[in-house]
Parts: structure tokens; C-alpha cells; sequence
């Protein structure tokens, strides 16, 4: 959903989309799978459930993980310096994705074969109409293939329709991105990096919520962290290094757009800290944790918001003021007069 969104504003609405779809996925989703397992429990033998007071996670993966994340988002912090971006530093992103790819390929993901087949197999008993009564519209196996079992031929079919049944629901993200913040007098930066934001997050947090019902707490985390990695990496460096090779350097269009990207960038690095440093202390994320992971997505909400409707208290441009203009040399003193020469030569006998 990322990656299809970020057509709107000249991409100044693209990086707030995906830096606050990042920030939703670090914040929100852990602290609703820790909801989950409080008050739903994990899935056991027979269809019973066990309520949990914490989610364990192995710091391994969160470490592996947490390097990449945090290299993508100091190489953002580094390409969005200027409100003009080029097609390398899109590629840089890319690049990072991939190596990321090939180390977790490396290294494995963590879910054992027969444990997933089983899992698929308790996810189709459950399948049903679905929100809003759409499941039989969104059941691309079962309209074009009868519900048949997946095979390798046409689950890439399902696969490529189900994307664009992504991309039409994103290109009518984008269009209420840009029409909410022209309804509400805003430029769409604000819309994006609230309302886009967690709408794209959506496929994210029922992923996860349903890894952590099953017990699986790191692929339930590292589904949010990677998927945040594949948000800066790809869906912001891959649009913007098709776009520099094909049209030119890229310009953040909106009003005021190299400022506040300015402070998204350092305030999705601040978070990423926090949040990496709750998952490394302790033995896991419990009940305290999921507050303050909520918290901070209150205090980043009421934030945004006000800088949308121009509190003062969030007027804070000068903390990323770039002095690093080069200086201008000092012009050189006009010429005399003729006049004010002859007047000062003294006169001779």
C-alpha cells in the first residue's frame, strides 16, 4: 500500500505516508499484539486458549532487524538533507533492501514448514464473509479458481490480482489524502502522516496480531520492523530512482515541506531508538511497555495535529535550521570619484 501511495504531492506526501506508516507499524502494532495475547490468549492444541501477561522476543532477530531499520533511516536523514533528491540516493535505499533481503533469506525466517501448513489450514476454516460483507468480492482463489489448493502456477495469478486490488484501494488513499487536506484547509503532508499512514498499515497489524494469537512473537515484530524497512527502502527509494533516471531530480512540493520532513526523519529515528531499546531490556514486552509504546503515538498524533492547525508550541524549524550555506565573499568597495580624487590630490606650487 506504501509503495502505490506515494504519487500524491510530489512525493513530499509519499515520505510522510511511509515514515508515518513506519512510525504506526513500531509503535502500534507491537503494543496491540501484547493486547492480544492479554486479553484473547494464544492459540493452543484442541482450539484452547492461554492468556500471557508478555510476549518474548529473541533479541537476535530484533538486533538484525533493528541495524538494518536504523541504517535505512540514517541514510534517509542523510538523502533528505536538501528538499532535492537524485535517482542514486533512491538506489542507495534499494540496495539496502536487497542485502537486507539476502542476509534474512541467509539467516532464515524463523517458521518451521509444518507449523505454517497448519496454520493456513486453522486460517482457511475461519475464512468468512469478512468486513463489510466483501470476502466473497476479495476471495481472488475462490472467484477464479474455485478455492482449489495453491499451486505454484496460480498462486502467482492470485498474487498479481490481489496487487491490484491494492493499487485501486491506494489510488483512492491518495485521492482522500489530498481532497481530506483541502476540506480541512491543511497541505496533504498532515493527512498523509496520519490518516494514510495507518490505513496503509492495516494488512501490517492483522499480520501481526495473528502471528502473536498463534504464539509466533518475533515473526509477529519482525513482520512491523521489516515491513517498515521495505517502506523506507523500497516504496520511497525504488518511485524515486525510476522517477530521477526518467525525469529529473525530485522536489518536495508542498509549502513548508523541507521542514517538516526535516523533523520526520529525526523524529522517526528517535522513536526507532526508544522503541529498539523497550524490546532489548527485559525479558519481553509486557503490559507497561504496550503503554508507553501507545503513548508515544498519542504524543507524535497530538504533535502532528498541532503543527497542522500552526500551534506554537510545535514551531520548532529552527532546531534543523541548515547553516551550512556557503558564505558569500565581501563585495569590494565601490570606486572613488573622478572629482573626489582631483579634491584630495594635494595641489602643487
Amino acid at each position: 500500500p506504501d509503495f502505490f501511495g506515494d504519487r500524491a504531492d510530489g512525493f513530499s506526501a509519499g515520505i510522510a505516508t511511509c515514515a508515518g506508516s513506519a512510525v504506526f507499524n513500531a509503535v502500534i502494532i507491537p503494543g496491540l499484539c501484547v493486547l492480544a495475547v492479554l486479553f484473547l490468549g494464544v492459540k493452543g492444541p484442541g482450539n484452547t486458549r492461554t492468556k500471557v501477561d508478555r510476549i518474548t522476543l529473541d533479541k537476535k532477530v530484533v538486533i538484525k532487524d533493528g541495524v538494518f531499520f536504523v541504517g535505512a533511516e540514517l541514510a534517509l536523514i542523510y538523502f533528505l538533507g536538501d528538499s532535492t533528491v537524485v535517482w542514486w540516493m533512491g538506489g542507495a535505499l534499494v540496495v539496502i533492501y536487497l542485502v537486507y533481503f539476502f542476509v534474512t533469506l541467509r539467516t532464515g525466517f524463523g517458521v518451521d514448514e509444518e507449523e505454517d501448513d497448519d496454520d493456513d489450514d486453522d486460517e482457511d476454516e475461519e475464512d468468512g464473509p469478512g468486513v463489510l460483507g466483501l470476502g466473497w468480492l476479495l476471495d481472488v482463489n475462490g472467484r477464479f479458481f474455485g478455492g482449489k489448493p495453491f499451486t505454484r502456477n496460480h498462486a502467482w495469478v492470485v498474487l498479481s490480482i490481489s496487487i491490484v486490488y491494492i493499487a485501486a484501494a491506494c489510488a483512492m488513499i491518495a485521492w482522500a489524502v489530498e481532497h481530506s487536506a483541502q476540506a480541512l484547509g491543511v497541505q496533504p503532508y498532515f493527512t498523509a502522516v496520519i490518516l494514510a499512514a495507518a490505513a496503509t498499515s492495516v494488512p501490517d497489524t492483522v499480520l501481526s496480531v495473528k502471528d502473536a494469537l498463534k504464539g509466533n512473537y518475533d515473526d509477529a515484530v519482525a513482520n512491523a520492523v521489516g515491513s517498515n524497512i521495505f517502506d523506507i527502502c523500497i516504496c520511497l527509494g525504488l518511485p524515486l530512482m525510476l522517477y530521477g533516471l526518467t525525469v529529473g531530480a525530485v522536489e518536495l512540493t508542498s509549502h513548508g515541506a523541507a521542514a517538516d520532513v526535516q523533523i520526520l526523519r529525526w523524529a522517526l529515528l528517535g522513536v526507532t531508538a526508544v522503541v529498539l531499546t523497550l524490546f532489548l531490556v527485559g525479558t519481553g514486552v509486557g503490559r507497561i511497555k504496550a503503554v508507553v509504546l501507545f503513548g508515544m503515538y498519542f504524543v507524535w498524533t497530538a504533535f502532528v495535529v498541532g503543527r497542522g492547525m500552526g500551534a506554537e508550541w510545535t514551531a520548532i524549524d529552527h532546531w534543523f535550521a541548515r547553516n551550512d550555506a556557503p558564505l558569500e565573499a565581501p563585495a569590494d568597495p565601490p570606486a572613488p570619484r573622478p572629482e573626489v580624487l582631483a579634491e584630495a590630490r594635494p595641489a602643487r606650487d
